[in-house]
């Protein structure tokens, strides 16, 4: 039997994202593989990915998952520069796995970066998964401006980059890469996101039968997902339509900010909060219109889960709503005229343009096609790095 590929998956960000959701459909599918031998450090603080990763361990009995000491912390591409004992403890805690490939799994440039540095140390080539390199000042991050030019340096250390989308490669291009780029396009589960009956749905939520529901989920969080530019702009055109109706579904640092939000805007009648939801298809089968209205995105796995349910989608003209959804499906970001503009125009059209985009998700971005384009991609790595 030929000697397996020893993988070395790195992930020190407490928090989980929907970066990490795709990133461990991609280690499960190596596991699962005769071919490859993963082994995954993770932080302790991040209990939602340590939980997904030992159900691929039970299921697999082919990963082997490790802590790691260090945490991303803010501005952590300039701690880089000041870390040489903390790089070199890092390169040596990665070594004790005697790694083939070193994988770093990063939300955003500054995510994981301390790994990126301790592998330009290493003899084995590092790849990044980024599904978005956006410029921290676009981002709105503190400084955001100054860490751009800071952590310049980061698009040079990967041998090479995998991210999810055209617009992602060129923005990579644009931040100064020169290592190859391959492109691997999300996936959802197509057996998972079918449709149920929307009046079934509503009352299994608590969500009013007879309304227009207009939505958003998502991690509640202003600077980027934008919760507070949607309220404001639903209160400013239907405050006391007693037909409308807004449902936000998440959990987030800016929960509270939201409640205050929404109390202080008298519209408490007219919008309901839903924590995060397991079975996220209830939701989408009850709305009406899904709302993404992010100053910046990768390719949203809600957008996809929606639209493969058959719910129509509108979001702001960026990224990967930009490049999937109808140009009339989308608005110039935090423009809330142009926001209330195509929410009524798509709920006028929707029924008859959404078959087109349902069939292109569930033909294009299965779980299966992602796990074999992914392992595709590390194989040609594997081939020109070594």
């Amino acid at each position: 039997m030929p000697a397996r590929t020893k993988i070395v998956c790195y992930d020190d960000n407490p928090d989980y994202g929907g970066h990490q959701v795709m990133a461990c459909l991609a280690v499960e599918a190596l596991a699962k593989s005769d071919g490859w031998q993963p082994v995954f450090f993770c932080s302790p603080e991040n209990v939602r990915l340590g939980k997904r990763l030992k159900e691929i361990q039970t299921a697999t009995s082919n990963l082997e998952i490790r802590v790691t000491p260090f945490t991303t912390r803010k501005l952590q591409g300039l701690r880089n520069r000041f870390a040489k004992k903390t790089v070199r403890a890092l390169r040596r805690l990665l070594e004790t796995a005697n790694p083939d490939l070193l994988l770093c799994i990063q939300g955003e440039i500054e995510d994981g970066s301390l790994a990126l540095c301790a592998a330009k140390k290493m003899n084995v080539p590092c790849i990044s998964y980024i599904p978005v390199p956006h410029r921290m000042a676009l981002m709105g991050a503190k400084f955001g401006t100054m860490r751009d030019v800071l952590n310049a340096y980061l698009f040079k250390k990967p041998d090479g980059w995998i991210t999810i989308s055209e617009s992602m490669k060129a923005l990579l291009e644009d931040r100064g890469t020169t290592a190859p780029v391959e492109v691997v396009h999300n996936g959802i589960d197509m057996n998972r996101f079918a449709p149920h009956d929307k009046t079934a749905a509503r009352t299994a939520l608590g969500l009013p039968a007879n309304k227009t529901l207009l939505g958003a989920i998502g991690r509640i969080e202003f600077n980027q997902k934008q919760q507070d530019f949607l309220v404001r702009s639903f209160s400013n055109v239907w405050k006391g339509d007693k037909q409308m109706h807004l449902v936000i579904t998440g959990d987030g640092p800016d929960r509270g900010r939201l409640e205050k939000l929404i109390s202080g805007l008298n519209i408490r009648n007219q919008v309901t909060l839903l924590p995060w939801q397991e079975d996220s298809t209830l939701v989408y089968s009850a709305l009406d219109i899904l709302i993404i209205p992010s100053r910046f995105e990768g390719v949203p796995l809600v957008m996809l889960e929606a639209l493969a349910c058959g719910t129509p989608v509108i979001g702001s003209a960026r990224d990967g709503m930009k490049d999937l959804l109808p140009p009339d499906w989308t608005f110039e970001t935090e423009n809330s005229v142009a926001l209330i503009q195509t929410i009524e125009h798509v709920s006028g059209v929707w029924k008859n343009e959404i078959d087109p985009l349902k069939s292109g998700v569930r033909n294009a971005y299965t779980v299966e096609k992602f796990q074999q384009n992914f392992e595709a991609a590390l194989r040609r790595f594997l081939k020109v790095t070594r």
